[in-house]
Order: C-alpha cells, then structure tokens, then sequence
C-alpha cells in the first residue's frame, strides 16, 4: 500500500489574506501594502506556519484539562501564537519575494461565496440546526452546572452557532435573489 503524501501547490491555498492571480498566489496581510509570493518553494513553510494555529489551539485544551482555569491556557496558546506570528514574519516574509504597492483583488463577500457554494436544503439545514445547537450548548452547561469563566464560554458559543443561523438566513435571501 502506497502512502504518498500529497504535495500541497499555491493554488491549492485557501485564507482571508490569500489571494489566487493567474500564475501566482500572494498572501498580503491587512496592514501591508505589501504583497508576498507564495511559489512551490516555500509552500511547505508557509503551510506549517498556519498549521501552527491548530497546535495552539491543542495545546489550550491540554492546558485547561490540566490546570482548570482559563488564564493559564489562555497564556499558554498567546505565547506560542506569538512566537508562531515572530518567526512566521522573521523566517517567512523577510524571505519571500516581495510585491511593492500589492492592490488586492475585490471578492465577495463570505454570505455570496456560501449562497453560490451551498444548495438551499443545505442553507435551511443550517438556519435550523444553528439555534438547535446553541440550545444543546446551554443545556448541558445548565445539566453540568457551569459556572463562572466555563459558563460564559459556552453562551459564547452558542451566541456564535445563533449568529452564523442569522447569517446564513441573509445567505438564503442572496440565494432566492440569485435565482
């Protein structure tokens, strides 16, 4: 049985500051005018630089289970972001190939990228499932009776599903609009 692994090309890249030209791929953060070339030479680089989000989300849930309060894992998960961030502008972008007053392209927006992407049995699922999801949420907070940081964390959560049904209703009407 073969196990090759699958080489990761620019244009396979997906992220808010990731823009897709003809023949290239830039990542241009927010406050740059800069724009900086992600070609197959450094792709592997930049891709465990943003893969290191995933291991500072790790390495919250390991702190909390350990320490069973939100300050320590909140200060853990920063200092890695934080180095994470400090090599990933010291090792990556100081070497990348630069694009001096990069314009970024216009997209749509998140709401017209899912109206095109998702069918509307998809879109209503969402609308239904969301508030159905913020309502197991707080149940079981109420069930496991969290108080305090545990508490607010899971009503942010659930505010989060509720928001995400709201939008992806707006999507349905871009959908219906659309059609």
């Amino acid at each position: 049985m073969s196990t090759k692994k699958k080489k990761i090309l620019p244009k396979d890249l997906n992220g808010i500051f990731v823009y897709h030209e003809e023949k290239r791929t830039v990542y241009a953060p927010p406050f740059s005018r800069r724009g900086y070339i992600i070609s197959d030479s450094n792709i592997d680089q930049y891709v465990s630089y943003v893969q290191a989000y995933l291991i500072a989300i790790i390495i919250f849930v390991v702190a909390y289970i350990i320490y069973r309060k939100l300050t320590i894992p909140i200060l853990l998960a920063s200092m890695f972001i934080a180095v994470n961030l400090f090599l990933f502008y010291h090792n990556f972008l100081s070497k990348a190939n630069i694009i001096a007053n990069y314009k970024r392209p216009k997209r749509d927006s998140f709401a017209q990228r899912q109206a095109a992407a998702l069918d509307e049995k998809q879109i209503i699922t969402i609308i239904i499932a969301s508030p159905l999801l913020a309502t197991a949420i707080m149940f079981n907070s109420y069930l496991n009776g969290f108080k305090d940081e545990m508490f607010y964390m899971m009503l942010f959560i659930s505010l989060i599903a509720i928001a995400y049904g709201i939008l992806h209703i707006y999507v349905l009407i871009l959908k219906r609009k659309s059609e």
